[in-house]
């Protein structure tokens, strides 16, 4: 019962909370949302909301794909908790990849292995940098115009992205391919544990340690023979990132912009993207919404800028938080019966077994 009642006060506390960052944290006007929707043509909106699913979506296919060539069974209805899961959390945490353990979390009590969680979740993060980094060298090279067209602060801030991503990317590779890093990173950690006299715990982890990297260096040579899966990895979270992209230049069109400015508009959330992407969030968002000012006003007036950047983050950002949020609880409350059911089976069929 105990149990019971913190969990509720957990969930309860996650509710409130994103209510809290979503209304008062980021600025963001109910009245000033609906009376967007409201005067928006349904139908791109209907898009919008589309692309914003398929960013859910996307991650959790590629994350289920990279679990199933591993040898684990995922499902891949399981893949849109994974993603939302990741989603939210790296949305309410300082951190832009804090939503990683909590994927782990569920991944693991699918009896997903922890050192195949890793893997997984560390090449779908390289794939998902490759992505952005893909789009941004696009708008580069298609739409130069549109970058020397920014502000000073923003053309600094969209650079520094650049970099970020590509050292980002660097890193990802390098611990993939290299698990000694991993080791003597890990053999540190022990060390700082002797120091501080948790010898115990220390000692539990030594042991497990090498089986772990040897573990985790068969999973890399499982995925690096198969290409393909790379390949197909890499296009889902191409996808992902485009869908997200895609839901601002359908809020455009909603608001009846021209569709001739369609590849722009892409362009220009490509380089809110970049500008903003490799800043911790929530303050990623502060920044992203800096960008999109200067970025809109390219081709709205500083009304409609504004409407667009309200209408796009409300969409993109914080009803797809909504939706996470809401997926996980609803993830959390059936492993929560599954397991109150599996123990009540057991004590059913070995009632003495305790007393044994």
């Amino acid at each position: 019962m105990k149990k019971k009642i913190f969990w509720a006060i957990v969930t309860l506390f996650l509710s409130l909370f994103t209510v809290w960052v979503l209304l008062n944290n980021s600025g963001l006007s109910l009245t000033e949302l609906w009376q967007n929707i409201t005067s928006s043509s349904p139908i791109w909106l209907l898009a919008a909301a589309i692309c914003m699913l398929g960013f859910i979506f996307f991650e959790g296919s590629s994350i289920v794909l990279i679990v199933r060539a591993l040898g684990f069974p995922a499902k891949k209805r399981r893949g849109f908790l994974y993603a939302s899961a990741d989603i939210y959390f790296s949305s309410i945490t300082p951190s832009a990849t804090g939503g990683q353990p909590a994927s782990a979390y569920f991944m693991h009590k699918d009896g997903i292995s922890t050192v195949a969680v890793t893997v997984s979740l560390l090449l779908n993060l390289t794939m998902y940098t490759l992505a952005i980094i893909t789009l941004g060298l696009f708008s580069i090279i298609f739409f130069p115009k549109i970058f020397l067209e920014f502000n000073l602060s923003s053309k600094l801030m969209i650079l520094t992205g650049v970099f970020v991503m590509f050292l980002l990317t660097a890193f990802f590779i390098i611990l993939l391919k290299k698990q000694s890093i991993l080791f003597k990173f890990m053999n540190l950690i022990i060390s700082i544990m002797d120091k501080i006299h948790l010898n115990a715990a220390a000692n539990k982890i030594k042991q497990k340690l090498d089986t772990a990297i040897e573990n985790y260096n068969e999973c890399v040579i499982t995925l690096a023979g198969k290409k393909s899966l790379l390949v197909k990895t890499f296009l889902l979270n191409f996808l992902q990132r485009t869908s997200q992209i895609l839901v601002t230049v359908f809020c455009y069109f909603a608001m009846h912009g021209k569709l001739a400015d369609g590849l722009k508009l892409f362009a220009i959330q490509t380089y809110v993207v970049l500008g903003s992407n490799f800043i911790p969030i929530p303050g990623a968002v502060g920044i992203s919404e800096f960008i999109m000012y200067f970025g809109y006003r390219m081709l709205l007036n500083e009304e409609n800028a504004y409407k667009l950047a309200i209408l796009s983050r409300g969409i993109t950002f914080y009803t797809c938080g909504i939706i996470s949020l809401i997926t996980v609880i609803s993830g959390y409350i059936l492993i929560r019966i599954k397991n109150y059911k599996l123990n009540k089976k057991t004590r059913t069929e070995y009632p003495y077994k305790k007393q044994a």
